[in-house]
């Protein structure tokens, strides 16, 4: 720096010091507003929420980041604050605009996550806690089965009987009701497989009500209880 060899030659001690930016420091914001100033000859007054690539004749690569930067975050916090204006529930509206699963998206937001789960064979169910290592086995915490699957759970397993009934042969009456699952596939129970339930919407309905009358997709008390048994008898045995 040329002034600084100049103040050298006079016996100006200069001392160089790191100052975080942005903090208040005062002769760091006033230094910041200068050189902000200089970086924009546009010959109108600097403003907050200009472009930043306006103008420009020479700066650092740091300053125009950092301008975008900012530029990016006030458009950010516009489209929060008309987003605030919606209801808590309009996101799920916007969804099937697009074309979602009105069933799944107009429903509690804990029985959706778990639609999702089982259709996609992620859910806690004991087979797939088995694949990825967090049990022993795949046997059913609420009957004893063997094989906890997603058939087991929504066709055979003795715990839900009633519930099973009403998803595949009932249904429901009502404002909100739906035909049984048998009668909308045209098929019994054991000739179809959840994969092809679940992809089919108009059975979401039916899926999404057996759910919320259920425990099916949770961890609970029972698994814990399950679990403790399982590790008693295996200390045991040693």
């Amino acid at each position: 720096m040329n002034w600084g060899s100049e103040l050298t030659d006079k016996n100006i001690r200069v001392e160089y010091r790191w100052v975080p930016a942005h903090k208040g420091v005062e002769g760091n914001e006033e230094a910041d507003s200068q050189a902000t100033k200089v970086a924009y000859k546009h010959g109108g007054s600097y403003t907050e929420t200009q472009n930043p690539l306006q103008h420009l004749y020479y700066v650092s690569f740091a300053h125009i980041s950092r301008r975008l930067t900012e530029t990016k975050w006030e458009e950010s916090k516009k489209e929060i604050k008309e987003l605030g204006k919606k209801s808590k529930h309009s996101y799920r509206y916007d969804l099937v605009k697009r074309g979602g699963n009105k069933a799944v998206m107009t429903s509690k937001k804990s029985i959706a996550a778990r639609f999702y789960q089982l259709k996609t064979g992620h859910a806690l169910l004991g087979k797939y806690l088995r694949q990825i290592g967090k049990r022993r086995d795949m046997r059913c915490w609420w009957c004893g089965h063997e094989y906890q699957t997603r058939d087991h759970l929504f066709k055979w397993c003795k715990r839900w009987k009633r519930e099973q009934k009403r998803l595949w042969d009932d249904g429901q009456e009502g404002e909100d009701g739906y035909e049984g699952v048998s009668k909308v596939m045209k098929k019994p129970k054991i000739s179809l497989p959840m994969s092809l339930v679940f992809a089919e919407e108009k059975c979401s309905r039916a899926l999404l009500d057996f759910l919320y009358h259920t425990d099916v997709g949770k961890i609970s008390r029972v698994v814990e209880e399950a679990d403790s048994d399982h590790e008693e008898s295996s200390d045991g045995g040693v």
